[in-house]
């Protein structure tokens, strides 16, 4: 009798209990809920209700419409085998209802878990055809995914490697949040409910404990206070039966990932009782406990998957997709020099500006430091190795512990070893050493640690051994390779990396997530289906749009007329994301029609007369080339390539059509496509369509175009040249993380750039020449007096030479009678104005005024000094009239002075900008930015206009 209980255990025969639930003994009702601890495949759901004893169908059996295979595997509520549909040919995953549930509870919640699956069009979701009851047994039928599950992956082969884990993981992520969009939380997510597929796609299935958060026409199936899911992957608060949310499933994203790459579960127990109380109250594991290659930033990402509150976890899925880029097989890509430059040059700045704190609040005026260190102070020499010490521990820090310095956070970069895990400290110090000291040793060989020699030496030397620091520093980056991954010296011999973070382009949204229609029962039918309305009527057939009650989705049906040969059996197998799927049809003398999946979205030609940026295109044109190569494989490439047999969903994926899409007009007139090179010319159509109408449309509206960028521009020409569809996709891959607009705040960062080295250098001028002034007054303009002198003398020599011939005895007497006066009056104003500058031996012998006047220059002021001790008040009055004209560029702060500030900027900044934009069409900061400059039309400026435009950007300082 159907109410009567069984006395023994439906699984291992044992005899039960009065009160037994689901006719399980307690130790298989265990075995169910310790999931993958024991058998991951069972699912806890414990629930009252009657049941009746059914036969299940044997392999080799018929089974109403289909033909038993072999068995897949059991889960918590049901036992799946892969089935053949007679009909069709099409190979499903055939899910039944397990003999022990049979109650009108189980009924409905393994109806509802066709239903909310069914409403669920993902590539990372299992594809759903249909439920139907054969022989009194509700049955789904389901896309069948050939690799398995990831729990029998693991049985197999051990746990995963880490890029491999999250990449399987991220399709996980993305599945979950096309389900969240539509209001749906899976409740069950672990290594047994998700399955790979044989291209690697991993699919998320089994939506038996789902749960809607959207209104829909779903009665609640799980009493209050039921446990449900498996409890090792379950979150506290399903646990606890509190209200969920997107976070629930995200702890179980947690504890997968904690499975595949340790093997074992966050949270193990004797029993049941035990696991839920460890779940409870014990602190999150850190999987590093199990295997120490795990990278730190994965481990800790894993552990705020699984923190207790739902408040601690990830805010989206979004931030967790974020937090995970930088561990997949795509990620991280080597740093490129420029950024590696740029982050020196951050790290420099703040060394630097930290040193001149604490230098000025132990020391005071930089000045003194000069002082001191001439004077082989041991203050000085303890400042020196202290600054140098810390140096080198900022660097074994920030980059051992956490992989980056200030520099290289704010570039994206990090520090890594083969395991993506930090350096550590030891490796970041010896990397630090290498970098810092080597290129030091030049002038330590040179001056012997000796300050005073370096001070005595010339300029022209001092030059050189500065110099001798970039040399080395460039020699350390000769090493630099693409295939080695720009690794430089440093990198080499501590076997780490300086890579980019990933930076994840999210594929662009076209339309939203549709309602569901009303009123669905009152619309006629066409077999299954209600008519919802007519798209489209042409001469071989009728495009309706029909809905599925029973699935509670959308789908296309498109009636033929009587006579039209079925669709191909090879066409019906289809289950790619980049082609429609077909689910049924029906030839006969009344009825001729075929059902196929409903998407959302618009044929490719009505998306032709609006703007399309590249940053949508590029995914499209990836979507055609991958189902391309794939039909190419399998020989279902359709006969026809055309605009209007492709179709763009919802969810901003391309689909290539066997026939023209339904309200896509009329294709344009083309020419037709070689045989050779079919796919590829195929897509140049398509992109030159998009590229074309985007420019035409853009010059009738706004008078603009939008520009593609320059990589964009560069893989379009190459296009017609790829070998295969296969090398297009491989091509495009890389591109699809590419920039592909500058924002107003990428270019303000540019602006801001360029603006940093004026400025810095401007800021760092008057704070040196504030403290020279404070140290060693007047020394600058009497430094500057004798550098006059010298230029006067030497255009005069010059002169003289030059008129030589042309000069007579009293002519030369005469200009070395104006010389001596000019020395004499020179001398005077010396004499009277730096006396007590040159009296002063703390000032006069201070390394600084040695190491700007030098020689002649110092025997010639004290000379003037001591020749003049007492000038006279007419003396001095007429030296000063003399040299008023260069009084000016005496007193560093002065108008004069700025304006020699103005073209020293002019020297050695505006000149370098534009010979880099004539030479480069552009400069370092453009480089390390990742931009170029383009014409209007989007093709690259050229050199001499790029100049131009330079000059026009630095005319205020000219």
């Amino acid at each position: 009798p159907m109410n009567t209980p069984l006395k023994n255990c439906a699984e291992c025969g044992t005899e039960l209990a009065a009160e037994a639930v689901h006719g399980l003994c307690p130790r298989c009702l265990l075995q169910a809920g310790l999931g993958s601890q024991t058998d991951s495949d069972a699912t806890v759901a414990v629930a009252g209700g009657a049941w009746q004893q059914r036969t299940l169908p044997n392999v080799g059996e018929l089974f109403g419409p289909y033909r038993i295979i072999r068995l897949l595997g059991r889960g918590g509520m049901g036992v799946v085998y892969e089935a053949e549909e007679q009909e069709t040919g099409r190979r499903v995953a055939l899910k039944l209802l397990a003999r022990q549930f049979d109650s009108a509870k189980d009924r409905a919640r393994f109806l509802r878990e066709g239903r909310m699956a069914a409403s669920i069009n993902h590539p990372n979701s299992v594809y759903v055809f249909g439920t139907e009851e054969i022989n009194g047994t509700p049955t789904i039928a389901m896309e069948l995914v050939s690799g398995g599950t990831l729990q029998e992956r693991l049985k197999d082969r051990g746990p995963m490697s880490v890029p491999v884990a999250v990449d399987a993981i991220l399709q996980i992520v993305a599945g979950l949040e096309a389900a969240q969009l539509i209001g749906i939380l899976h409740r069950d997510i672990k290594p047994a409910n998700c399955f790979e597929d044989a291209d690697g796609t991993i699919k998320i299935g089994d939506f038996g404990l789902s749960i809607s958060t959207a209104a829909r026409a779903e009665p609640s199936i799980t009493a209050a206070g039921t446990l449900v899911g498996t409890p090792a992957f379950c979150s506290p608060e399903q646990l606890r039966g509190d209200e969920l949310s997107a976070r629930a499933d995200m702890y179980s994203v947690g504890g997968t990932l904690f499975f595949l790459l340790t093997g074992r579960v966050p949270f193990e127990g004797h029993n049941i009782v035990q696991l839920t109380a460890n779940v409870l109250e014990k602190p999150v594991p850190s999987p590093r406990d199990l295997r120490k290659e795990i990278p730190k930033g994965l481990a800790s990402v894993i552990q705020r998957c699984l923190a207790k509150q739902p408040a601690e976890r990830f805010k989206s899925y979004g931030d967790l997709r974020k937090a995970l880029a930088p561990y997949g097989s795509s990620a991280p890509t080597p740093a490129t020099l420029s950024l590696r430059f740029l982050a020196g040059i951050l790290d420099m700045l703040v060394i630097g500006v930290v040193s001149q704190v604490v230098l000025i609040s132990l020391i005071g005026n930089p000045m003194n430091f000069v002082n001191l260190l001439h004077e082989s102070s041991p203050k000085a020499w303890l400042f020196m190795l202290g600054s140098i010490s810390l140096t080198l521990l900022y660097y074994a820090v920030f980059e051992g512990l956490w992989g980056a310095s200030a520099g290289k956070a704010l570039c994206r970069l990090r520090v890594v070893r083969p395991d993506k895990n930090p350096p550590g400290f030891s490796r970041a110090l010896l990397r630090a050493l290498i970098y810092l000291v080597l290129p030091a040793l030049p002038a330590w060989v040179a001056y012997g640690g000796d300050p005073k020699a370096m001070i005595q030496t010339s300029i022209v030397f001092q030059q050189l051994v500065g110099f001798s620091f970039y040399f080395v520093l460039a020699l350390l980056f000769c090493t630099v390779r693409r295939r080695n991954g720009f690794a430089a010296v440093q990198d080499l011999i501590t076997k780490t990396r300086v890579v980019s973070r990933a930076a994840i382009e999210m594929r662009p949204v076209l339309s939203a997530v549709e309602t569901p229609p009303s009123d669905v029962d009152a619309k006629p039918t066409v077999g299954p289906y209600h008519v919802l309305e007519e798209l489209e009527t042409g001469a071989d057939g009728q495009w309706l749009l029909g809905y599925d009650l029973r699935l509670l989705r959308k789908v296309w049906i498109r009636t033929v007329p009587t006579g039209t040969p079925p669709v191909a059996a090879p066409l019906r197998n289809i289950g790619r994301v980049g082609r429609l799927r077909w689910l049924t049809g029906q030839r006969s003398a009344e009825e001729n029609w075929d059902a196929f999946e409903g998407v959302s979205g618009k044929p490719l030609l009505k998306l032709l007369s609006t703007c399309q940026p590249w940053s949508q295109v590029r995914f499209w044109l990836y979507d055609l080339a991958r189902e391309l190569s794939a039909a190419e494989k399998d020989g279902t490439l359709p006969r026809v390539l055309s605009l209007d047999r492709v179709w763009i969903t919802g969810d901003g994926r391309a689909k290539l059509l066997d026939f023209p899409a339904p309200g896509a007009g009329a294709a344009p007139a083309t020419p037709p496509l070689p045989e050779t090179g079919r796919t590829q010319h195929f897509l140049r159509e398509v992109a030159a369509a998009l590229e074309g109408r985007t420019d035409d449309t853009a010059n009738k509206t706004s008078g603009a175009g939008v520009p593609l960028p320059l990589h964009a521009h560069v893989f379009l020409q190459k296009l017609p040249h790829f070998s295969d569809a296969d090398a297009v996709a491989a091509a495009l891959q890389p591109l699809l993380r590419r920039m592909t607009s500058m924002s107003r705040w990428r270019r303000a960062a540019v602006v801001a750039g360029c603006a940093v080295g004026p400025i810095l250098m401007c800021c760092f001028m008057m704070i040196f020449m504030n403290a020279i002034e404070k140290s060693c007054p007047g020394m600058m303009g009497l430094s500057q007096l004798l550098q006059m002198r010298r230029g006067i003398a030497w255009g005069e020599e010059k002169q003289s030479d030059a008129d030589a011939h042309l000069s007579s005895d009293d002519e030369k007497e005469s200009e070395r009678d104006e010389k001596a006066t000019m020395d004499r009056q020179l001398a005077v104003f010396i004499a009277s104005h730096y006396r007590e500058t040159i009296a002063n031996k703390d000032v006069w012998n201070h390394p600084f005024a040695i190491s700007i006047i030098k020689d002649d220059d110092r025997r010639f002021v004290e000379q003037c000094v001591a020749e003049h001790p007492a000038p006279t008040k007419e003396e001095i009055a007429d030296a000063d009239a003399a040299l008023k004209p260069y009084q000016a560029m005496l007193n560093p702060f002065t108008s004069h002075q700025f304006a020699i500030m103005t073209m020293m900027l002019a020297f050695y900044v505006c000149m370098p900008t534009c010979i880099a934009a004539l030479l480069f069409r552009g400069g370092l900061v453009l480089r390390m930015a990742g931009v170029t400059f383009v014409r209007r039309d989007g093709k690259r400026a050229s050199r001499l206009r790029v100049f131009w435009r330079a000059l026009v950007a630095w005319s205020p300082l000219w």
